[in-house]
């Protein structure tokens, strides 16, 4: 007796048929692939290269990089116009810290 591969499955013939079933009948409904997501497209978007669309964590770490650097691009220009954005004045200042200096008495030489 000639060996069988697997009896439970369908033969390659048959898988072959259904396919082409399937097929003719997703053409006639018009019915095809989207690239990506549910976006309606008929051109297929490349998985690699330089115009494969962004995933979502490759999205959010552009944008957040076109930001900062607009932030900056503001900055510069505000520099150069003569702007400052105003920025909290540091604790001390330098009249504070001459009297904290002078101020220092060590306790080992009062006794």
């Amino acid at each position: 007796m000639a060996s069988r591969g697997n009896p439970n499955t369908p033969s390659k013939s048959r898988r072959i048929a259904n396919r082409a079933k399937v097929q003719k009948r997703n053409a006639k409904n018009g019915v095809f692939k989207a690239p990506r997501g549910t976006r309606i497209s008929s051109v297929l978007t490349p998985t690699s290269g330089p115009l494969a669309p962004l995933s979502g964590k490759k999205a959010r770490k552009v944008e957040k990089a076109k930001n900062h650097a607009r932030r900056r691009a503001i900055e510069k220009a505000m520099e150069q116009e003569g702007e400052v954005e105003m920025t909290d004045a540091p604790k001390t200042t330098k009249s504070k810290a001459e009297k904290s200096d002078g101020g220092d008495v060590d306790m080992e030489t009062i006794s």
